[in-house]
């Protein structure tokens, strides 16, 4: 069980207890209450009184809510997060249901302790509210994106400030049309006209309102156990999630004006090896940058320790001491797959038009058939312009003559090489994923290929854009990829938010697979130069007691 001093070093670890001194953080270490889950088991139950905050030491816990239709998972904690302070802050029962893991190890602050620091530590309130709000945020939210594991630690709007000076201008507006309606009271036979005008003025105006509402609430700063993202989209126009791996950042700083300090918002700069994500009119920055350290941390730190228990395995299995028994893991329930038949259209229409095919692992991706239509509008409307040109001719001269008819015909077999040249220049551009690596192909038709790739581990960062009203409609867009110096474009592909979490999801396994064979390389040596000492060390005893005079 951890005693006070590892309990405080373990809050100093925690962006909640950051501003605690010495002497607070004993204080509230020495009024902590342990407990260890033996065997999976239940922490609370939705609906239950709220009566301590929980900090995960040791193991895993689930948080589960229950809503009239469903059972919903809202979030897998591990070590270092903490749970429970809904209820303490609002007075409220519990919202979810949480479930710890065996061996779990929690330490618990009751609901008076809890409060009696609120009281007395400044700022601290704040950084659980702040927590709450986003936690309540996250839950209304789903993100399709979101990896398996993934668990969204902090998210927020750019402060409401920047609501209310978009809105402005609009405010204005709409004060100079109630002076217009009034002013037509005052005025005999035009009182109808003004009213009307106002009406269709304010109508206008009121949907102004609404789209800078709407589109201030569309901007999301995303911080989750695995990235940090910047989701930005402008309705009708613009749509971009630009984001970074944890183990990529380089360091976080904030920056403000006399503006943000006056109203507690600024900048938070995360720096990666790429460029920097500006997280801009954030509301309480520097408690936002103080979460982005903490988990930046934890990562590096998770990254350390799961490489010392691969190095202690690997000794104990050069020594011939296996492994701790660790007890089997149930068979994965079966999936039941239901067969849909494939008709010959489908199959046709799969080859021809698919904009996304995937087998053994790998996807190829196509741009977005709107693109296709886009360049062979001119041939479409000409070849229906052919062939209603005989029905045309026949109303206004009779049954056409045969030369016409020629003419026709030779026109729309001109007009198909020329749409079947488009398709095949749009086929061509190819966007390829492997398990291995991203590849981007682009071939003219008769004319030159241009093909470049990259490891998937070279990745540093990856971002997407929809930008226009047919873009934004028909779902498609560019993904930008960073690697190195130079980047990879995927131009126009369908549902450009999947095709980046194609890439992102691949990369980590990639990065992941390829870290794991570097460090059991590099375990591999170290364990080669210990044994190499040791037998270097038995030779030179040997050696010793060889030279050593025999007595007697």
């Amino acid at each position: 069980m951890p005693d006070t001093r590892a309990r405080m070093d373990f809050m100093k670890k925690l962006h909640l207890f950051r501003n605690l001194n010495d002497e607070q953080l004993k204080s509230t270490a020495e009024k902590m209450k342990e407990q260890t889950i033996p065997e999976a088991d239940t922490v609370f139950v939705q609906g239950m009184p709220a009566d301590a905050l929980y900090l995960i030491y040791q193991g895993r816990v689930e948080v589960n809510r229950q809503t009239k239709n469903k059972k919903m998972k809202l979030a897998t904690l591990v070590k270092g997060d903490y749970f429970g302070e809904h209820g303490l802050l609002t007075g409220q029962t519990r919202n979810a249901t949480v479930k710890a893991d065996k061996g779990t190890v929690l330490l618990l602050i009751s609901r008076e302790d809890f409060r009696r620091m609120l009281r007395k530590i400044p700022g601290l309130r704040e950084n659980f509210e702040i927590i709450v709000a986003s936690r309540k945020l996250a839950a209304q939210m789903q993100f399709k994106w979101l990896l398996d594991n993934e668990v969204i630690y902090f998210i927020a709007r750019k402060h409401p400030i920047l609501l209310y000076q978009s809105l402005l201008i609009p405010a204005l507006v709409m004060l100079a049309i109630i002076v217009m309606a009034i002013s037509g009271v005052f005025l005999p036979g035009l009182g109808l006209t003004l009213a009307a005008l106002a009406g269709v003025f304010a109508l206008a105006d009121g949907a102004w309102m609404a789209w800078k509402y709407i589109d201030w609430g569309n901007d999301f700063y995303i911080v989750t156990n695995q990235r940090v993202i910047w989701l930005e989209k402008v309705v009708g126009l613009y749509d971009s999630r630009n984001e970074a791996s944890l183990n990529t950042i380089l360091s976080v700083s904030t920056e403000s004006s006399e503006q943000g300090r006056w109203f507690d918002f600024g900048t938070v700069v995360v720096r990666t090896y790429t460029g920097q994500i500006r997280m801009e009119y954030l509301g309480s920055p520097k408690q936002a940058s103080t979460m982005i350290e903490e988990y930046w941390q934890r990562t590096k730190e998770g990254a350390r320790n799961n490489e010392q228990d691969n190095l202690k395995q690997a000794i104990r299995n050069k020594l011939g001491y296996p492994a701790p028994a660790k007890p089997a893991a149930p068979p994965p329930a079966p999936v039941k797959t239901k067969k849909t038949p494939i008709t010959n259209f489908r199959s046709w229409w799969g080859k021809t038009f698919m904009v996304r095919t995937e087998s053994g692992g790998n996807v190829i991706y196509r741009k977005h058939v709107f693109i296709l239509f886009k360049a062979t509008l001119i041939h479409n409307l000409v070849f229906l312009l052919l062939l209603a040109a005989p029905v045309i001719w026949f109303f206004l001269f009779g049954a056409p003559p045969i030369w016409i008819l020629g003419i026709l015909g030779l026109g729309i077999a001109i007009d198909a090489v020329m749409w079947g040249y488009e398709y095949v220049d749009w086929s061509n551009d190819l966007y390829q994923v492997t398990n291995e690596q991203i590849i981007d192909i682009e071939r003219k038709p008769f004319g030159e290929e241009t093909r470049k790739s990259s490891p998937l581990e070279n990745i540093l960062s990856t971002e997407y854009k929809r930008q226009g009203i047919f873009a934004t409609l028909f779902n498609f867009g560019t993904v930008f990829i960073t690697v190195g110096g130079t980047q990879f474009n995927f131009e126009d592909v369908a549902d450009p938010p999947a095709v980046q979490q194609d890439i992102v999801r691949r990369q980590q396994a990639r990065t992941q697979k390829k870290k794991e064979a570097e460090g059991a390389a590099e375990r591999d040596r170290i364990i080669d130069w210990l044994a190499m000492y040791h037998k270097t060390v038995e030779e030179i005893e040997r050696e010793q007691n060889q030279a050593k005079p025999k007595t007697g």
